[in-house]
């Protein structure tokens, strides 16, 4: 009888020893878990920080229109008190925010984009407040003022060389039309950003976003 409850009492402290152990184990293992596990944190990127991005796509004035959308990479990462806020190659997000097409004449080609939004490489996206890139192109008129003016110039030597005088009226009206069905038939004036082309943005809101520090 005496030896039955010593068997019992050693079967169950030896239980409880075991049963210890194992929750030790599984204690350590969590912790080691928990250490291991890359801890995330919120960085601030600062208003007034500049954000190079290199364009992926071709923008051209007289084709795209304003709303379009097109994507960039940022050219230079982001630090923030000397950590990795944006990595460089992070995906960049585009829209037009105001395009005029060049007109044949007098209509100087303009356009206008900005970052929308900015992809990390994690796969989270923010949306970012950032300045505008703007252009504006050349219209036709101060070419056009020099064919016009030398078609006429040259219509009036012929035209002189005719008839003096009234021959030089006239040759330099002719030559008048005829720089102007010239500068006309150019066509439009167009603006053209291509993929690899650097364009520079300034935040004009701070910008937080979350990474992975290990």
């Amino acid at each position: 009888m005496i030896r039955s409850m010593i068997a019992t009492l050693l079967l169950g402290g030896i239980l409880l020893v075991v049963s210890g152990c194992s929750k030790n184990k599984q204690e350590v293992s969590k912790k080691a878990e928990v250490s291991t596990a890359p801890k995330e944190v919120n960085l601030t990127v600062p208003d007034s920080t500049q954000l190079l991005v290199t364009l992926a796509d071709t923008v051209q004035t007289n084709r795209n229109h304003m709303g379009d959308r097109f994507a960039g990479l940022l050219a230079r990462s982001v630090e923030v008190t000397g950590k990795t806020a944006i990595p460089q190659g992070a995906k960049v997000n585009l829209v037009i925010t105001k395009l005029v097409k060049g007109g044949t004449m007098k209509t100087r080609p303009e356009i206008a984009f900005t970052i929308e939004y900015i992809t990390l490489p994690d796969g989270k996206s923010y949306n970012v407040s950032a300045s505008q890139y703007y252009q504006r192109g050349r219209s036709h008129t101060d070419r056009e003022v020099g064919m016009i003016g030398g078609g006429a110039a040259a219509g009036a030597i012929v035209g002189g060389i005719i008839g003096k005088g009234k021959g030089a009226a006239i040759g330099a009206a002719a030559g008048a039309a005829a720089g102007t069905g010239l500068s006309a038939a150019t066509g439009r004036q167009n603006l053209v950003f291509v993929p690899g082309q650097s364009v520079t943005f300034t935040l004009k809101q701070p910008l937080t976003v979350t990474v992975s520090q290990k």
